[in-house]
């Protein structure tokens, strides 16, 4: 195998990862997506260390264009989608911070209400 066909089939394989990483974000496994991206980051240092010792031709160029165009793209998607899910969570937080204040003032006002429901010292017994 040629370096320019295993720099080919390296983005090949990118791709791949990357249709697999859109369709986790797509139904929300997260999880999922975060080990797709692992090894994504793993094919993308594998190309880093290729060598570029071979010269890709015009036709092997057109057709690493193309692929990194898709993967952009799904990158794009992904990001997408991620920001949304930030979103969603910020605004669980938020809502999950509302409501502990809630409680907390909520307990603090039981506090005080039991404190005026007790009868006064020396009141005891009397109607």
């Amino acid at each position: 195998m040629s370096d320019a066909s295993g720099r080919l089939d390296l983005y090949a394989d990118m791709l791949v990862r990357s249709r697999a990483m859109l369709e986790s974000a797509n139904q929300q496994e997260w999880d999922a997506l975060i080990q797709q991206r692992a090894r994504f980051v793993a094919d993308v240092e594998k190309l880093r260390r290729e060598p570029e010792t071979d010269r890709l031709t015009e036709q092997e160029r057109r057709h690493c264009a193309e692929l990194l165009e898709e993967i952009l793209e799904h990158d794009r998607a992904i990001r997408e989608r991620l920001d949304a899910r930030c979103e969603e969570l910020s605004q669980l937080i938020g809502s999950s911070r509302r409501q502990q204040a809630l409680m907390r003032a909520y307990n603090q006002g039981q506090g005080k209400l039991s404190q005026r429901m007790r009868p006064s010292p020396g009141t005891e017994g009397r109607t």
